[in-house]
């Protein structure tokens, strides 16, 4: 995928405070709060293919016949059907299914999937099909956190050189058994049936889904540290996952995320209540010098797809870097105390059109002048969302898969 090398701005506390000059009202001392960017995790693409000599070939088709199977998985998703796994090429989706028959089980050895392929495994053109199919997979089923995070888990392609037939035949396994699985998978499903304890489906799609927005918005915290180190290895924190969001980080901290887990825990939810969404990456900033990567959702809603950034409608966690009692935390739990204002900001990027989260530009009405007239915050500033483009270069998955998202031509009217 294309790499994001970019500055965090805290979403907590990043403003300029301007003492009054003699002659200005103390209204004109004012708090710029920048939202959080930097925050979509960078995946390098998979190892390369491991050839295998005959032996070793022999060794996997042994384990693979006396894998006897799992008798119920853990893998819970009630999507009809999955935004980019009907966009790739049909190569490309044949691994895809390997994937999931992979996916239900992790931890036994014997799990693997074969491929028969006229393409050469040992091509460019196989690697990038195999890499198109892992990000489809990871961006379609928000389940398969531990796929997409890569800390624990990730899967691999084997061959042997040799052709038979004309055809190639391709192993796809785990990496390694993830023994995580299991414990990791439990405690997902069990929070995610507690969330959705409380998204009343039976009333309009706009409720249901406004319902998941505000519930994840008031549930996750923004996890600024694992925000700001962001690495470039294999592996990325729990918080850039739907499990960081609806259980934990890498830490153990609750329902700590930053971009990617709100929005794939979004995802995930209008999934489960049979509602279409999906995920979208690009750069997003106050403007395109400070830009940084950054992740959102598109959402269907009544026949019509609408942009929406949870993460960025997340006020509450202005406060996270203040300390408790400081006058700039009252000020901003005032902020947030006022129902009016907060209901605004929570949804200021939510059921949006394309035009308004590319360059948005908020009114007046986005500007909370404090009770004792102190202070005027601009939580809300001009900013700009921009999807990862097509551009034609190698590894750019993320890109040639957002190509396909729906353009949102209109805002949601009620």
């Amino acid at each position: 995928m294309q790499t994001f090398i970019c500055v965090l701005l805290s979403a907590a506390l990043a403003f300029s405070s301007f003492p009054a000059a003699a002659g200005e009202t103390a209204q004109e001392q004012s708090v710029s709060l920048v939202m959080p960017v930097g925050d979509m995790a960078p995946r390098r693409p998979s190892r390369p293919l491991e050839l295998l000599s005959s032996d070793q070939a022999a060794d996997l088709n042994e384990k693979m016949q006396q894998y006897a199977g799992t008798e119920e998985s853990l893998l819970i998703n009630k999507a009809a059907s999955y935004y980019y796994y009907d966009r790739i090429p049909p190569t490309a989706k044949q691994i895809y299914d390997i994937f999931l028959q992979v996916a239900q089980d992790p931890v036994s050895e014997g799990n693997i999937g074969l491929l028969m392929t006229d393409i050469d495994p040992q091509s460019d053109e196989f690697y990038d099909l195999f890499n198109l199919a892992y990000r489809a997979i990871c961006f379609d089923h928000p389940e398969l956190f531990w796929l997409y995070s890569g800390e624990e888990a990730e899967l691999t392609f084997l061959s042997e050189a040799l052709q038979q037939n004309g055809f190639y035949y391709v192993y796809i396994k785990m990496y390694e058994p993830f023994t995580g699985f299991t414990q990791q998978m439990n405690a997902f499903n069990s929070a995610a049936q507690a969330f959705l304890a409380g998204i009343d489906t039976s009333i309009s799609e706009y409720e249901t889904v406004r319902q998941i927005h505000d519930n994840l918005v008031d549930l996750v915290t923004y996890d600024d540290a694992t925000a700001s180190a962001i690495s470039f290895g294999w592996g990325q924190d729990l918080a850039h996952t739907a499990y960081g969001a609806l259980v934990a980080n890498s830490d153990g901290t609750a329902n700590y995320a930053v971009c990617d887990g709100y929005t794939l825990a979004f995802e995930y939810m209008c999934q489960q209540c049979g509602i279409d969404a999906t995920f979208v990456g690009g750069m997003a900033g106050p403007d395109e010098a400070s830009a940084g990567g950054h992740a959102w959702n598109v959402v269907e809603v009544d026949g019509d797809w609408y942009e929406l950034d949870s993460t960025w409608d997340d006020l509450g966690n202005l406060a996270d870097d203040e300390v408790p009692g400081s006058t700039m935390y009252n000020y901003i739990q005032e902020m947030i105390a006022d129902t009016a204002f907060y209901n605004l900001f929570l949804r200021r990027l939510f059921l949006v059109s394309t035009d308004r989260i590319s360059h948005f530009i908020p009114g007046d009405d986005l500007t909370y002048v404090t009770n004792d007239g102190m202070y005027s915050f601009f939580p809300a500033g001009e900013s700009i969302h921009v999807r990862i483009p097509n551009d034609g270069t190698d590894q750019n998955f993320d890109g040639r898969l957002f190509q396909f998202t729906p353009v949102a031509e209109h805002g949601y009217q009620a």
